[in-house]
């Protein structure tokens, strides 16, 4: 490959890692509390159905991104209160969360979206002198404004996680929930944050779909990256700064599809290949990493001391 297609390839994985790498960046908080949302996929498709809604009523690419955050809080309420004060199973409950957005979002969409077509997507920004830089000014420098707002919300994530009081109570919550009980603080209202929190991130993950990289909205428009953002947050050890890693890895992988033509002997690939090829390699990815503990109570229902269920 010539340096023109590793740049293009690069430019477009950086594009295409945005919406993995929102809704990483959400699941890492939720398990850090000790939630495992197993129901990312139908939480992005509710931001991705939001957004094209906004289009196309005429609100504006904006409009939609904004909504998907308290839309996404919505969803986060609706969880927490199956996984936290009800209990229930969250890898069973979620996966019915998943079919039920997946139906939902279907019909909607065939019921007030068909036809639409392809909308316009995000504009690129160019930051002044740092775009100029050879090779990696044009990698990272010429994106769209939610690549910049993903990279500063991963540092944001590192630092609510690490640097903060409240970070540490959610960690608490995920590692020793009943010692985080015994020392006075609500494990319930922990675990309903951290949902409600990493919901909203996960909602604008799926709404970027629809703004800066697919440019419209189909049926199961998220094709299974919910699934993958779960696999990168154990990739990257619930570190945000891994997890950009990771979300990288998959989005430079899916780019390569779209430069088969240049890749010599790999042009001859079918097509089905390098859609399966992004989810292949982060499986191997996840497979060949050193083993990831995930939080002790991780997905374990917390009953605080003297209530029934």
């Amino acid at each position: 490959m010539n340096s023109d297609v590793i740049i293009s390839v690069f430019v477009t994985g950086i594009a295409l890692m945005t919406p993995v790498l929102w809704a990483a960046l959400g699941e890492a908080i939720t398990e850090r509390a000790g939630i495992l949302n197993i129901g990312i996929e139908g939480v992005m498709l509710g931001g991705a159905l939001t957004c094209a809604w906004c289009i196309r009523e005429g609100a504006g690419i904006t409009t939609g991104l904004l909504l998907s955050i308290p839309v996404g809080a919505l969803i986060g309420v609706i969880l927490s209160y199956l996984w936290v004060t009800r209990g229930a199973d969250q890898i069973v409950s979620g996966i019915i969360f998943n079919l039920l957005a997946l139906g939902v979002t279907t019909l909607l969409f065939e019921e007030y979206l068909k036809g639409v077509g392809v909308v316009t997507s995000l504009d690129k920004i160019a930051i002044p002198g740092l775009s100029e830089i050879p090779w990696l000014g044009e990698i990272l420098f010429t994106q769209n404004i939610t690549v910049y707002l993903a990279l500063l919300a991963a540092v944001l994530v590192f630092l609510l996680l690490h640097r903060t009081w409240f970070g540490l109570y959610l960690r608490s919550a995920g590692e020793k929930p009943r010692a985080t009980e015994t020392a006075g603080l609500s494990v319930p209202r922990l675990r309903y944050a951290s949902v409600i929190i990493g919901s909203a991130l996960m909602c604008f993950g799926g709404a970027t779909l629809v703004a800066s990289t697919s440019g419209g909205f189909v049926t199961n428009v998220t094709a299974g990256q919910g699934f993958v953002a779960l696999a990168i947050v154990v990739l990257g050890r619930w570190n945000p700064f891994l997890i950009i890693g990771g979300a990288v890895l998959f989005g430079v992988t899916q780019a390569l599809q779209f430069q088969a033509q240049s890749l010599g002997f790999l042009s001859a690939l079918p097509a089905e290949a390098w859609l399966a090829l992004p989810y292949v390699v982060t499986i191997v990815a996840v497979v060949l990493a050193k083993s990831s503990r995930y939080p002790n109570a991780c997905g374990v229902p917390f009953t605080p001391a003297g209530a029934t269920r």
